[in-house]
């Protein structure tokens, strides 16, 4: 066993804080330098990179130290589920830059000069556009499908993930939604 474990006690202790950083870093990286993979992506590569370093942490610490299997089989869910609340966070705090309406209008209202007439919002913003601009989307990435001039869902990993934020509201709330 190591005799000095201070540095692997640190590095244990905020396991999911490194991984966490080790998903963003991951994340920008990929998204300057591979532009082919989306920001969805991006996303899921950084949350990979970041689940690694949890499990390779672990291990690691396991490894070195004299504690029992049950012992890291906890430790090992603490951080994973740690890990995986702040990357959940994560991706709402890149995902609300990126696609909610209020920062977009706010943001392009800040890029124009002249600033913006309702009929010019209206215009980029109009409800027709923004449901086929989806829809075209969800089609181009199979999360959506059409047969016979009919929408259906598809292989989607948007609606495993709103499973499991399901799963999460019953567990914390008792139901599976705030609204019951």
């Amino acid at each position: 066993m190591v005799e000095d474990l201070s540095i692997l006690h640190l590095i244990h202790g905020t396991c999911p804080l490194l991984a966490l950083l080790i998903n963003a870093i991951s994340q920008v990286i990929v998204c300057r330098y591979w532009r082919g993979f989306g920001l969805l992506g991006t996303i899921f590569t950084g949350f990979g990179s970041g689940f690694l370093i949890v499990i390779s942490i672990e291990i690691a610490y396991f490894c070195t130290t004299a504690f029992s299997i049950p012992h890291l089989i906890g430790q090992l869910c603490l951080c994973i589920i740690t890990y995986g609340t702040l990357s959940y966070c994560y991706f709402h705090f890149v995902n609300l830059g990126e696609t909610a309406r209020r920062i977009r209008i706010l943001r392009e209202l800040y890029d124009s000069k002249d600033g913006l007439s309702i009929e010019d919002l209206l215009n980029r913003y109009n409800a027709n556009d923004i449901i086929e601009k989806r829809l075209k989307r969800l089609l181009n990435n199979g999360q959506v499908l059409m047969r016979e001039g009919k929408y259906f869902a598809g292989r989607s990993t948007m609606l495993f993930m709103n499973r499991v934020i399901i799963l999460m509201k019953l567990i914390v709330l008792g139901k599976t939604s705030e609204f019951d």
